[in-house]
């Protein structure tokens, strides 16, 4: 545990300082939507992982963000503050609505509804067209709508430890979540749902509760996205973002939170600041995963936690 708490700090550290190097602005650019990512993916991991309740179509609360932060501040005139705390209302509310709907659904049924809820706002976004309040140009479609900041574009170094903030407090958040009493009944129903109704635990209200957690950080996510980049597109809310969260969570360890927030920011920090192509980057994480899958069936994190506790079984019996 000391090793992993070190290891975890000297990361933070290096982070803290890689700016100082006289990165790239392109990288800088990547790491900082990478830290974006990552809290997004963690989110992913407080309902798929921690949970147990494999959603596909996690995409839906980012973008259901992005896009309102995007409609509000570009259409309705509201103050970025004001969209923002609607975006986080709104995504929340989703997860909630899902939530309730898959209650009483289990295991693949309970990842077919979320991937056809997220597949259908995805597509109805792709054909929407909202127009500006001046009647000059259209927006929507895929060239998504613009975000209207209370600011002019933030400078790299500014964006990149906003992210960055961003990226330690909510996975703190969420890690707190996930070892709290309420994370603990979570993990028993993604042990054994029959188990946990025979010990009195109402499963269903429990189900909604971690979609409405993981609804609320993927908002989180989405908001802090939008702010950064300025602009709500149909990838916010497409397949391969959902299927990006599952898999990402899938190397770094389900459940975890920590594991899965890794593994985003590392795949994709490598693979997009090597200029891999977004088809060449899926065939790559879905090989990455396969190979996780093959040697290390509980994510890299998981395999870790593993070994460190067989570590402690033998001392504990050399000691003795």
């Amino acid at each position: 545990m000391r090793n992993t708490t070190g290891a975890l700090a000297l990361g933070a550290g290096m982070l803290l300082l890689l700016p100082l190097a006289g990165l790239d602005p392109f990288l800088l650019d990547v790491l900082t939507s990478g830290f974006l990512l990552a809290s997004y993916v963690g989110s992913w991991d407080i309902v798929g992982g921690v949970a147990g309740q494999i959603s596909l179509g996690h995409a839906l609360f980012f973008g259901a963000a992005t896009y309102s932060c995007a409609l509000l501040t570009s259409l309705a005139g509201w103050p970025f503050a004001a969209a923002g705390g609607a975006a986080l209302l709104l995504s929340t509310g989703a997860a909630a609505v899902v939530g309730t709907m898959s209650a009483r659904l289990k295991g693949p049924f309970i990842a077919l509804l979320t991937l056809a809820l997220g597949e259908l706002a995805h597509e109805v976004m792709i054909g929407q067209t909202f127009f500006s309040p001046r009647g000059a140009y259209s927006w929507g479609g895929e060239g998504g709508v613009p975000v209207a900041l209370p600011w002019d574009a933030p400078s790299p170094w500014a964006a990149y430890y906003g992210a960055l903030l961003f990226l330690f407090v909510s996975a703190w958040g969420m890690r707190r979540i996930a070892l709290s009493r309420e994370g603990l009944v979570w993990t028993a129903i993604s042990g054994s749902e029959l188990t946990a109704r025979a010990s009195g635990v109402d499963v269903a209200r429990h189900k909604r509760r971690a979609f409405v957690a993981a609804g609320l950080f993927a908002g989180a996510a989405g908001v802090g996205f939008a702010a950064y980049v300025g602009r709500a597109t149909t990838t916010d809310l497409s397949l391969e973002l959902s299927f990006q969260a599952a898999t990402f969570a899938a190397i770094g360890g389900r459940g975890t939170v920590v594991g899965p927030v890794l593994a985003a920011l590392i795949l994709h920090t490598v693979f997009r600041g090597a200029g891999v192509s977004p088809a060449a980057r899926v065939l790559l994480y879905a090989l990455a995963l396969l190979l996780v899958l093959r040697f290390f069936p509980a994510g890299v994190a998981g395999a870790l936690r593993q070994r460190i506790r067989a570590r402690k079984m033998i001392s504990g019996g050399a000691i003795r």
